[in-house]
């Protein structure tokens, strides 16, 4: 069953070897039936093909319209109340607000992996690290106000295995909305490189670095990714002020990443 350009598949009709052949009157329906169950399959295939072609754009929609206008309402609403809090005197209010802040930052840290999902399909290859640190930058430039710059360097595809990439780009996502919510910058660079022995990402900004009494709990779950691949984050301020983190893995240790 098939046509010139490939085989289906095959029909096989069979009697006794002590029967008689079959004549040529017996083989033209059964050539007919063949050829019409080509045609079934191959109509069914389109089907099957359109119907996850609809489904796989459906799921792209449904992730383009939680990242444009869910997690950008949740952001904004985030960064309003944190900034209404510092107007607070009641210690036990800006307590709150401050938890309700943080609950929204756990909320984005779900629609973000729900995201991911919808977007990841069963049989793709998986995207390379480089892809995967553009399109993060680019998603954080609407927060920001501006792109960030990003240089890569070394075989980033090559040698960083998936699991680690995993744990950069959350990294690097955490650090970009860090940056976007607390550092009032106007410059952020983005370095990612790797010698093949470890591979190392520095986020930059030109802010107003780290409040000694700001939250660390997104700090503390970048130093735990870098300490289960052998690695450490470091926070620096430069010269000219800002903010540097700098988070380091080794390669060939990949363990799944903590649970947001």
């Amino acid at each position: 069953m098939g046509t010139a350009d490939g085989v289906r598949g095959v029909v096989l009709l069979a009697r006794e070897a002590s029967g008689a052949e079959f004549s040529e009157k017996e083989m033209e329906p059964l050539q007919g039936f063949a050829a019409q169950a080509a045609i079934a399959m191959e109509l069914a295939e389109r089907r099957r093909d359109a119907a996850q072609i609809a489904v796989l754009e459906d799921r792209d929609r449904i992730a383009r319209d939680l990242h444009d206008l869910a997690i950008q309402r949740l952001f904004a609403t985030g960064m309003t109340l944190q900034s209404a809090g510092r107007f607070i005197d009641h210690a036990e209010a800006s307590e709150r607000v401050l938890r309700a802040v943080g609950d929204l930052d756990e909320t984005i840290k779900i629609i973000r992996s729900t995201i991911f999902a919808l977007r990841t399909r069963d049989d793709d290859v998986a995207p390379g690290l480089r892809a995967g640190a553009v399109r993060a930058a680019g998603e954080a430039a609407s927060v920001l106000g501006f792109p960030p710059s990003v240089r890569m360097e070394g075989l980033l595809d090559t040698n960083v295995p998936r699991k680690t990439a995993d744990h950069i780009l959350a990294v690097l996502s955490e650090a970009l909305t860090n940056v976007a919510r607390h550092a009032h910058a106007d410059r952020v660079e983005v370095v990612l490189e790797t010698d093949g022995r470890e591979v190392r990402l520095t986020v930059s900004d030109n802010g107003v670095g780290i409040p000694p009494g700001g939250r660390r709990s997104g700090l503390r779950n970048m130093a735990e990714r870098a300490r289960q691949l052998g690695g450490d984050l470091e926070i620096t301020t430069p010269d000219g002020g800002g903010t540097m983190l700098m988070w380091h893995a080794l390669l060939g240790k990949t363990q799944d990443p903590p649970q947001d």
